[in-house]
């Protein structure tokens, strides 16, 4: 019962909270209370490049389209010799595990618990 008593001061934000709730948060790399677990703090946004001139709404949707192919083009998984295991790489943390896509086993990233994304490819089983 004393437990429950406890307060610590989040090194993140600066609040008390029960110390029972801090948690591990992966991106901060310290134990947080549930707040900035939940939402940590935005980093400062980064002054984008100029643009050349004659730069328009189509040129930014094209340009937005790019990144995201080149992210889906990116390998995720990568066959591992000897085994029916992928080694699968999590695309929110980029934490890298073994992944058995006939079990669909672990069912979510070990590290961050972020969805697994399919496997497009079947040359790698």
């Amino acid at each position: 019962m004393l437990g429950n008593n406890i307060k610590a001061k989040c090194k993140n934000c600066g609040c008390d909270a029960p110390a029972d709730s801090f948690k591990l948060h992966y991106t901060i790399g310290q134990m947080v209370c549930e707040k900035c677990f939940r939402n940590p703090k935005k980093e400062e946004p980064k002054e984008e490049p100029k643009k050349p001139s004659g730069w328009d709404a189509e040129d930014d949707y094209l340009s937005k389209i790019s990144v995201i192919r080149q992210e889906e083009n990116q390998a995720q998984f990568s066959k591992i010799q000897g085994s029916n295991q992928v080694k699968c790489k999590c695309s929110n943390c980029s934490y890298s595990f073994k992944y058995d896509p006939f079990r669909k086993q672990p069912r979510s990233c070990p590290y961050c618990d972020g969805d697994i994304p399919k496997l497009k490819t079947m040359n790698l089983l």
